[in-house]
């Protein structure tokens, strides 16, 4: 168990937060910044080591939400975030998130696929999004170099970007010590006693016992589906497999995202090519297959031919928590002071900034505020 000690001279309230991947412990720090005491309980012997680790850190508003409303909303403010609050994480913690904000380009190899992209990009423009017009290849090769023939049209996204998701983590938790957040890790929780004024988790591993908090907030991601009930909550949640690989080319091949129909391409600073990802239903199996990292590879070579004779650097998976109707942010049914802020699929990294501000704010205030309620832990199934 690795431990930081809490800073002397807190405020009264104390807050235990489960699940230290990128969204628990994004709110531990922001609990923090508000004065008050926190604890962190990670149920794996190293912080941010399960869905957060393999994210490719995509920040892209633009292509996640499928039409208006509030998740992208939720999406947009998370977005316009970022670059102060990366910023203000390297002060905290000297470690660089490596945002990138160079663009992104959605792509299809599909004529119907081309009809869909025009319907989203006339939302879009409603909502004050910058993007361009639809795009012939001819036109999107003068945005990155070597697009595949397969492509027929796209829309560039100029402001869209991705960070290095281990680095955020680095950054997160090193801020967090520096702020006085106890943190402990093989600490996994198997139980919540919701009722009275002071919530209690149960913890297990090696030193069993029972921890009570003044607010209780679980962000346990893909390992959520036990606690939700006993906090009241009904709706379904399950994991979703995504596998990714990576490539090195040698040198900068993609000044901006490569977004497809059936996957992306991101280039980070190291010169690595990530190419994602799989969406499988398959349970909690967290393993790479044969068949996935082929599927990931042709969708690779499809968008980038030059990719083909690349060095294969690596490939790996994670399990994302996909709730039904979006992430459950807020207060559980079971009692006021318990919140929840997970289920976040594959935006975690994205909704990490607004995350830990609504949910500080719905501690802090004593309710939730008006932008949780479309995604409140009491909504129906």
């Amino acid at each position: 168990m690795s431990e930081s000690r809490p800073t002397p001279g807190r405020s009264a309230g104390e807050c235990v937060v489960v699940g230290a991947g990128v969204i628990g412990l994004s709110v531990a720090l922001s609990l923090a910044r508000a004065g008050l005491g926190v604890t962190v309980l990670e149920r794996d012997p190293e912080c941010g080591r399960g869905t957060s680790s393999a994210a490719a850190g995509m920040l892209a508003a633009g292509v996640e939400a499928g039409s208006p409303g509030p998740f992208f909303d939720l999406c947009r403010s998370s977005s316009k975030l970022w670059p102060e609050w990366s910023a203000r994480l390297q002060e905290e913690s000297e470690v660089d998130c490596e945002l990138e904000l160079g663009g992104l380009l959605r792509v299809t190899t599909s004529a119907e696929s081309a009809i869909d992209l025009e319907v989203k990009r006339a939302w879009q423009l409603t909502q004050g999004i910058e993007v361009s017009e639809l795009l012939s290849l001819d036109q999107l090769r003068l945005e990155v170099r070597g697009l595949g023939p397969d492509v027929v049209a796209g829309l560039v996204y100029p402001n869209e970007g991705h960070v290095h998701s281990h680095r955020v983590l680095e950054a997160l938790l090193g801020a967090c010590i520096r702020l006085g957040v106890r943190i402990e890790t093989s600490a996994p929780v198997d139980g919540v006693a919701a009722e009275g004024a002071r919530p209690v988790v149960h913890v297990g591993g090696q030193q069993r016992r029972d921890l009570s908090a003044d607010y209780l907030i679980l962000a346990t991601g893909t390992w959520s589906p036990p606690l939700l009930q006993e906090v009241g909550v009904e709706v379904a949640m399950e994991p979703v497999r995504g596998q990714m690989l990576a490539i090195s080319p040698g040198g900068m091949v993609l000044p901006r995202i490569v977004f497809g129909d059936h996957g992306y391409l991101l280039q980070k600073r190291s010169g690595l090519v990530l190419a994602g990802a799989t969406e499988e239903r398959v349970g909690f199996q967290s393993w790479t297959t044969l068949e996935g990292v082929l599927q990931v590879a042709a969708t690779a070579r499809r968008l980038l031919p030059a990719l083909a004779p690349a060095r294969f650097a690596g490939s790996w998976a994670g399990l994302r928590p996909f709730a039904r109707g979006g992430p459950l942010l807020g207060r559980s049914p079971a009692s006021p002071r318990v919140l929840l802020a997970t289920g976040h699929h594959r935006n975690g990294v994205l909704l990490a900034p607004i995350t830990a501000e609504l949910i500080t704010r719905a501690v802090l205030a004593g309710e939730d505020p008006p932008e949780l309620a479309p995604f409140s832990p009491a909504r129906p199934a």
